[in-house]
């Protein structure tokens, strides 16, 4: 494995974050803010190598040698990786909604913090910082379908989701970073453009999974193919008892409303009504199913 796979950014970034958001007062607001804001600029380096360890080699460096070694074509010496900015810029031209001149905010910050006389970390109030960090973060993330339990573990999902509840944008940014990650992977994997590792992953990112109660096909926003819209909670149910004397069964309509889309085709998997809604997916489907009318009480062994 070379400095430039995607892994070895990965597992440095999480170890970065797990050291910003230690429990307790162990740490300072400025100091986790250093941890927070280097992760950002490996995680930028992630979502890059992801795509093409290529796109963090420094290419000025050692006469164009590091594209090679960046390539597993050539074994050199110190890896040498594109600056943040660099980094960021790149990021925003591929993964929509990522913004360079936001991240580089950051960065700048930590530069001072590290090299200058002033602790620019700090000038802005904390809601806000991480409000604003936590946005980045979610659209690398969703640039290559991974999730916030994949970064920060089960247990501090909450505490993210609380900075992100404070971006107004949050939702859009995420919608608009799923769709684009949905045609550009679909476009890389038709174009046999991934590695065979990440078209394996991809091939296995939507396995086997059990559909929600009520389920409907519909046109896909990302690539027009028939995706699956779905819900377990039914806005209303219709029982309708057939005239036919050797029909003893009714049929039982149910209307509902899906919070959740998945993508055979080119995996696009919203997860949330809001996103749903965004997706012009909100409307009331009716379909015919086969579920009992009445509901069998529960019985207890004790």
């Amino acid at each position: 494995m070379t400095a430039f796979r995607a892994e070895a950014f990965w597992i440095k970034a999480r170890l970065f974050i797990n050291r910003a958001m230690e429990p307790g007062d162990e740490r300072s607001e400025d100091e986790r803010r250093l941890w927070a804001s280097l992760a950002l600029e490996l995680l930028a380096k992630w979502a890059l190598a992801e795509t093409s360890p290529a796109l963090v080699a420094d290419p000025a460096k050692d006469g164009g040698d590091q594209l090679f070694v960046a390539l597993g074509l050539k074994e050199g010496g110190p890896s040498v990786t594109v600056q943040a900015s660099t980094a960021f810029k790149r990021c925003q031209a591929i993964y929509h909604p990522f913004s360079a001149q936001d991240a580089s905010k950051f960065s700048n910050a930590r530069n001072e913090y590290l090299h200058g006389s002033e602790i620019a970390l700090l000038a802005i109030p904390a809601d806000v910082w991480w409000s604003r960090y936590w946005s980045l973060v979610n659209v690398l993330l969703t640039a290559h379908q991974n999730v916030l339990d994949d970064l920060v573990g089960s247990s501090r999902v909450a505490e993210v989701e609380a900075h992100l509840a404070r971006n107004a944008e949050r939702n859009e940014q995420q919608y608009e970073a799923a769709v684009q990650a949905a045609r550009r992977n679909l476009a890389r994997y038709r174009g046999d453009q991934m590695s065979a590792t990440e078209a394996r992953r991809w091939e296995l990112s939507t396995g086997p999974r059990i559909a929600a109660t009520y389920n409907v096909e519909v046109k896909c926003p990302a690539c027009g193919g028939l995706g699956t819209a779905e819900s377990d909670d039914a806005q209303s149910k219709d029982v309708t008892w057939s005239n036919d004397p050797h029909d003893s069964y009714p049929t039982v309509e149910v209307t509902f409303v899906p919070d959740y889309f998945i993508c055979p085709v080119c995996h696009l998997t919203l997860d949330s009504y809001e996103l749903i809604e965004l997706a012009g997916l909100d409307e009331e489907h009716t379909i015919e199913t086969d579920e009992p009318v009445y509901e069998e009480p529960e019985y207890g062994n004790d």
